[in-house]
């Protein structure tokens, strides 16, 4: 069987999860989050919100590993959540990325999932644009995750894996220009 091919892939930096989940709406909760995670300068490497009518809503996002103790302290004491609202977190995560390269979202899923799947590789979140499909997986296993998607998917020639080298923070030093 061919393989379909991929534009290539790219993998975080170590990483930590966060999901807040309740029933009321979310908006206020995504705006206080933000704003509060910003005024600490924590940047977010991936955020989803995803609703089931009647039923909850589900704030997820990833930050670099190293902002977790401060994160977890701010949505425990500083972000007043409703009172049906939980947290749960997740500490050593990474997101790999394909890009599909003009092939269907829909396959290259099934593809990646039972691939995963058979080698016993977590997902913990999937997130798609128009350019990419991302997964959150631990970040102990993503050389193994990397390479079973190499495996299974044809790459361009000569192509590696993209591995994040350099990590952007925000800084209070404002340079004069």
């Amino acid at each position: 069987m061919e393989k379909w091919k991929i534009g290539g892939l790219k993998q975080s930096f170590e990483l930590c999860q966060f999901e807040l989940r309740g029933s009321d709406p979310s908006e206020r909760i995504i705006s206080d989050l933000t704003r509060l995670l910003s005024s600490e300068k924590i940047n977010v490497a991936l955020l989803t919100y995803s609703s089931k009518r009647n039923s909850y809503r589900r704030i997820t996002f990833c930050i670099n590993q190293d902002q977790f103790a401060n994160t977890l302290k701010i949505l425990n004491k500083v972000l007043p959540l409703p009172e049906d609202w939980r947290l749960s977190s997740r500490e050593h995560v990474g997101i790999m990325s394909i890009f599909p390269y003009r092939s269907s979202f829909i396959k290259m899923l099934r593809i990646i999932m039972v691939s995963w799947a058979k080698n016993s590789l977590p997902i913990y979140g999937i997130a798609t644009s128009l350019s990419a499909i991302s997964f959150v997986t631990d970040y102990d296993v993503m050389d193994k995750a990397v390479q079973i998607t190499r495996d299974s998917f044809r790459l361009p020639d000569n192509n590696a894996p993209i591995k994040s080298e350099i990590c952007y923070c925000q800084s209070d030093n404002i340079k004069k220009v």
